[in-house]
C-alpha cells in the first residue's frame, strides 16, 4: 500500500524475509520473553482487547477494507491429558504409570543401563576445596554404589591430589590444576572437586 491506494492481494508478491541467524543466546533470550503461562497470556490479551487505544479492531482500516470482524470472545477447545505410554528398558525393566510417583515425571532409579560404558580402570581425583580426605572417600563410595546400580564397576582412584584453594584466585585454581594435570599426564580422568566459594575473584 502507498499513499492509502489498496491493491488486491492477486496483484502483490511477497517475498521471503532476509533474516539474518540469531545465535543460541539471542534463541534462549527470545523463548524465555515469548514463553509464559497460558492463563497469563489470556489475561494478555483480554487486556488489550478491553483497551482501545491499544488495540481496537473495528477502527482498524486494514480490518474494515478486508471486511473481517475479530470476535471478542476467546475460542475454547476440548482437551485432555494423554495416559503415560509403557516405557520399555530393559526385558526385566519397564516404566508403568503405576510406578510414577507424580504424573509428568518418570523416576529411573533404580535403572540398569543396556549397555553400562566401561568405568576407566586409572583415574584421579583432584581435591581444591576444604574436605578432607575422609570426606572425599566418602564421595567416592556413593559414586562407587550408584554406578553398581547402573550396572558399572568403578575402580577406586588410583591418583588422589589434595590442595586448599578456598582463598586463591580463579586463575591461581587453573595453574595448581594444570600442575596436577602435567604431574599426572598418563591419567586421562580426573574428577576435580572445587571450593564452593573463593574470597577473591
Amino acid at each position: 500500500m502507498r499513499k492509502e491506494c489498496y491493491l488486491p492481494m492477486e496483484l502483490v508478491d511477497v517475498e521471503p524475509a532476509r533474516m539474518k541467524k540469531i545465535t543460541d543466546e539471542q534463541r534462549a533470550l527470545m523463548c524465555r520473553h515469548s514463553t509464559m503461562h497460558p492463563s497469563v497470556y489470556i489475561k494478555s490479551i483480554n487486556e488489550i482487547r478491553k483497551n482501545p487505544q491499544k488495540q481496537c479492531f473495528e477502527e482498524d482500516p486494514f480490518v474494515a477494507a478486508w471486511n473481517m470482524n475479530v470476535s471478542t470472545d476467546m475460542l475454547t477447545l476440548p482437551a485432555r491429558v494423554l495416559p503415560m505410554p509403557e516405557i520399555v528398558y530393559t526385558d526385566q525393566y519397564h516404566v508403568t504409570s503405576g510406578a510414577v510417583r507424580d504424573v509428568g515425571t518418570w523416576q529411573m532409579k533404580p535403572t540398569r543401563f543396556r549397555t553400562p560404558a566401561k568405568f576407566p580402570a586409572v583415574w584421579g581425583m583432584i581435591n581444591l576445596s576444604s574436605l578432607d580426605q575422609h570426606a572425599c572417600e566418602d564421595f567416592y563410595n556413593e559414586l562407587s554404589r550408584i554406578a553398581v546400580e547402573r550396572g558399572m564397576e568403578c575402580c577406586p582412584p588410583v591418583i588422589y591430589e589434595e590442595y586448599d584453594s578456598t582463598n586463591s584466585r580463579a586463575d591461581g585454581i587453573i595453574r595448581v590444576l594444570n600442575q596436577f594435570l602435567q604431574r599426572n599426564n598418563g591419567c586421562n580422568f580426573f574428577v576435580v572437586i572445587l571450593p564452593v566459594k573463593t574470597t577473591k575473584q
